[in-house]
């Protein structure tokens, strides 16, 4: 028994060591910390999380970046990046989650970003900046068809000789097959309202234009299960975008719902961007 209660409290330490170590802010580590009540910057409270998440129809939250342009203000010192550490309650829903990360790509000063959901402060996951990788959004554009677009090749027609018009839409169609052939676009979407199909899983597996795939998973191990075998299966070992999932999740839901399904996605080398909507129940 001693040694089952020496255990417990060498583990409780660490636990206490890991959020002290990730909570903490210094000179280039900024914290964030959100609950469903209000948020937090260096300890400091900046704001309430209804208010400013729930009935603010803004995706930036201002008062997050009016802390930022503080570091502004003396034109004479260099503009260092900070470094920002999330942590979001798990009640809080991705509505608020999903304003901080989205806040955050639009503040220059800011650099890498670290987020923890709920009490997982033994691993925080990066966050992803969604333009990041221009070449990957260009082609994240699907049309009805479910064939890959690429989004910036398309260009009013107006003016252009029938050669030129001609001649632009091969264009098209050769960067659509570069798309296909290059990328798989995996796309998750996560809704616990459908018990049925909770994991919706999409991607072009076939490495051709009208390739791509849908598959419904009714539980989280099949839905993993899945994800381990496209991981493993050699065609899809050279896809430029082998390492990157779009999540697509309810803005309404409480972050914890999802948190095993995005550590467990971070833990296979996902880098993880976010999509936002609202499933009805």
């Amino acid at each position: 028994m001693k040694r089952i209660l020496l255990l417990a409290l060498l583990l409780f330490l660490a636990g206490c060591h890991e959020e002290n170590a990730f909570m903490t802010p210094s000179e280039n580590v900024v914290v964030i910390d959100v609950n469903s009540r209000e948020y937090f910057i260096n300890g400091q409270k900046v704001g309430d999380s209804f208010k400013d998440f729930l009935q603010n129809g803004d995706w930036r939250v201002q008062p997050i970046l009016d802390f930022f342009s503080q570091f502004k203000q003396d034109r004479s010192k260099p503009l260092d990046e900070k470094d920002v550490h999330v942590h979001v309650a798990g009640n809080c829903t991705f509505n608020a989650f999903g304003k901080v990360l989205t806040t955050l790509n639009f503040e220059p000063l800011v650099g890498k970003v670290l987020y923890v959901i709920d009490k997982d402060f033994s691993s925080p996951i990066p966050a992803v900046n969604p333009a990041m990788d221009s070449e990957v959004q260009r082609c994240r554009n699907v049309s009805k068809d479910n064939i890959i677009k690429v989004s910036h090749m398309f260009k009013s027609e107006k003016g252009m000789t029938d050669d030129e018009i001609l001649q632009k839409r091969l264009d098209e169609k050769q960067q659509e097959a570069d798309c296909a052939e290059n990328f798989m676009m995996i796309n998750l979407i996560l809704n616990t309202y459908d018990k049925r199909s909770p994991f919706t899983l999409s991607l072009n597996e076939l490495g051709f234009l009208g390739g791509k795939r849908t598959y419904n998973f009714e539980t989280e191990e099949e839905f993993l299960k899945y994800i381990e075998e496209i991981r493993l299966r050699e065609s899809l070992q050279s896809k430029k975008d082998r390492n990157q999932i779009m999540v697509i999740v309810n803005r309404e839901e409480p972050v914890a719902n999802s948190n095993h399904v995005l550590r467990k996605l971070h833990e296979y080398g996902y880098e993880i961007t976010f999509g936002f909507t609202i499933f009805n129940p």
